[in-house]
C-alpha cells in the first residue's frame, strides 16, 4: 500500500509519511479514517466510528497501573488542500510528494497538512509502541476540523472516559508555546426577501477598497477598517440628507475575515440630490480616512455617477432603509478584552458578506468569545435586531470557547518535563480563534486540558513546514508526560 521510506528513522515519522500517502483533505477524509480504523483494529484495540466518521481507538493501560484515569488524546484526520498556482495536482488521488532537507519537511507544490497529521501520526505512533509506562489511552481522531469544527460537533462522545485531554492542534514557528484558551463561535447568515421596484432617477456609484482585512481571529484588534460596515455609515449620513434607493451593495469574501472592499450604487430622485449626495460621502470618506490613517491608512471611497446602461430597477425605500439601519447598528469589532491576558480579545464580531440577488439579501456574520454568555449576548442583540428590521436568522456553527484555568495540573506537568527536556520554559498562549478544545470541554467539563504540537509553520499554504526535530521531541515529552500520568 506504501512506497518505500527512508530506514532507520523514527517510527513516528514513518508514520507521518503513511499519512501523506492518503488523500484526505476536508470532507474526503474517509480512506484515511478507514486505514486508522484497521490499523487499531489489527493492534486489538477496541475501535468505534461515529455517524460522523470520528474515529476513538482505546489502548489497554500499561499492566499494573489500570487504575489510573484514561487520557484522550485528540488530533483531526482533514488537511486544507492548496497548490501553487499552475501546479496540476490531484488532492483526491496523488499522495503528496514530499521533500526533505536540513531538518525540515515540506511538501513538493502543496499544502503538507502537519495540521494536524503530526498528531494523527504521534497518536499511530504511542499505540504501536509498547516501550514506555502509559494509562489506559482514548486516542480520538476527529473529522471536518478544517471547515467549521464539524466533526467535533457531531462527535459521540459516550465511549470516551479520560479525565485528561492533550490536544495536538496548535502548531507554531516554536514548539515551547502551549495553547491554553480559545473562543468559541456563534455563525449566521441573515436573510430577507429582495423587495424590488422599477429603477428611477439618477445613479450614484460608491466604492470602498484598499483596506487591510485579516483573519477576524487574529486581526479584530488592529482597528483595521471593515469595508460593509463603513458603506453603512456612509449611506446612513447620506440618508439624513436626501432619499435614495439601494441599487446594487455588495462586499466581503468570508464570514471570518473583515472585508477590506465593498461596493454600492444608489439611486437619487435629482441631480441636485446626487450632488449633495456626493458632497456628503466625500466628506465623511474624509473623516474615515483620518480616523484610519493609523490603523488602515489604505482606505480609499470613490464615489461618482454611474455611467454604464441605466440599471432596471432598484430596492424599494422600505427595503433600503431597513437594510442599512441594521448594518449601521449591527455590534462589530473588539466587544471586551480579557483581564486574564492582557492583549488577548475576549469577545467581538465580524460582519464578513453582504450579498444582493434577485431572491434575497443575505449578510454572513462570525461572534467569537471565549465565554459562552459573551458570545450569546451579542448573538441576542442581533437577533432583536433581525427581528425589528425584518430579517431571518439562518444558524451555521454554534460551538463553546475553551477559558484559561489558572489552576490546570495537567499543563504544569506538562510545562516541568518540557523543561527538563530542553532546559527552558514553556509558554502559555491564549488565542481568539476557535479550537476543537472548546467543544470537548463542553461535552465533558470535567476535563483539564493542555494543548501541545511541534514546530509546524505556514499552515493552508504551500509554504507549510514540520522542523523534524521538534516532531521528534514532542513525541517523546507525549511519552514522558503519559507515564508521569500513570505513575
Amino acid at each position: 500500500m506504501f512506497p518505500d521510506f527512508p530506514q532507520n528513522e523514527p517510527l513516528c515519522l514513518t508514520n507521518f509519511r503513511k499519512i501523506c500517502s492518503i488523500p484526505h483533505g476536508s470532507f474526503h477524509e474517509a480512506a484515511l479514517i478507514d486505514y486508522l480504523e484497521e490499523f487499531g483494529k489489527s493492534l486489538g484495540c477496541e475501535t468505534f466510528r461515529d455517524a460522523s466518521d470520528n474515529l476513538i481507538i482505546k489502548k489497554a493501560a500499561t499492566p499494573g497501573y489500570e487504575d489510573k484515569p484514561a487520557v484522550i488524546l485528540q488530533g483531526h484526520t482533514d488537511m486544507v488542500c492548496v497548490a501553487e498556482p499552475g501546479l496540476d495536482f490531484d488532492f483526491l488521488t496523488q499522495p503528496l510528494k514530499l521533500i526533505e532537507k536540513d531538518g525540515i519537511l515540506k511538501a513538493d507544490g502543496t499544502t503538507l497538512g502537519a495540521d494536524d497529521g503530526t498528531a494523527v501520526a504521534h497518536m499511530m505512533t504511542l499505540l504501536m509502541e509498547d516501550d514506555y509506562v502509559h494509562p489506559a489511552l482514548e486516542c480520538l481522531f476527529t473529522t471536518k476540523e478544517e471547515v467549521g469544527l464539524l466533526g467535533a460537533l457531531e462527535l459521540d462522545a459516550s465511549p470516551l472516559t479520560g479525565k485528561n485531554l492533550i490536544a495536538m492542534d496548535s502548531g507554531y514557528e516554536t514548539d515551547d508555546v502551549t495553547t491554553v484558551s480559545c473562543a468559541g463561535a456563534w455563525i449566521m447568515d441573515l436573510k430577507r426577501k429582495s423587495e424590488w421596484e422599477l429603477f428611477a432617477g439618477h445613479p450614484l456609484e460608491l466604492t470602498i477598497c484598499g483596506l487591510s482585512g485579516g483573519h477576524s481571529a487574529l486581526a479584530i484588534d488592529k482597528e483595521r477598517g471593515n469595508a460593509i460596515k463603513l458603506m453603512a455609515r456612509i449611506l446612513h449620513d447620506i440618508g439624513k440628507e436626501v432619499s435614495f434607493h439601494i441599487v446594487s451593495i455588495s462586499g466581503g469574501v468570508k464570514m471570518n475575515s473583515i472585508p477590506t472592499d465593498a461596493t454600492c450604487i444608489i439611486a437619487l430622485d435629482t441631480s441636485e440630490s446626487l450632488a449633495k449626495a456626493a458632497d456628503v460621502a466625500s466628506a465623511l470618506g474624509a473623516a474615515i480616512t483620518s480616523e484610519l490613517s493609523g490603523s488602515d491608512a489604505g482606505f480609499r471611497l470613490s464615489c461618482s455617477p454611474y455611467d454604464s446602461d441605466a440599471p432596471a430597477r432598484m430596492l424599494t425605500a422600505w427595503a433600503t432603509h431597513d437594510l442599512i439601519d441594521l448594518l449601521f447598528l449591527m455590534p462589530n469589532g473588539v466587544r471586551s478584552m480579557s483581564m486574564d491576558f492582557p492583549g488577548l480579545v475576549a469577545a467581538s464580531s465580524n460582519i464578513g458578506v453582504l450579498r444582493v440577488t434577485d431572491e434575497e439579501i443575505t449578510i454572513s456574520l462570525c461572534i467569537r468569545a471565549a465565554e459562552d454568555s459573551l458570545r450569546d449576548l451579542i448573538g441576542h442583540e442581533i437577533q432583536d435586531l433581525c427581528a425589528i428590521f425584518s430579517f431571518e436568522i439562518v444558524e451555521g456553527s454554534r460551538f463553546s470557547g475553551w477559558k484559561y484555568d489558572p489552576h490546570s495540573a495537567l499543563r504544569a506537568m506538562t510545562q516541568e518535563i518540557y523543561e527538563e527536556m530542553t532546559g527552558k520554559p514553556m509558554r502559555i498562549q491564549a488565542m481568539h480563534g476557535g479550537m476543537e478544545i472548546g467543544v470537548f470541554k463542553s461535552l465533558m467539563p470535567w476535563l483539564d486540558i493542555v494543548s501541545v504540537a511541534p514546530v509546524a509553520a505556514n499552515p493552508h499554504s504551500p509554504a507549510e513546514y514540520m522542523e523534524i526535530d521538534s516532531y521528534v521531541r514532542i513525541y517523546e515529552l507525549l511519552k514522558r508526560l503519559l507515564t508521569r500520568l500513570a505513575r
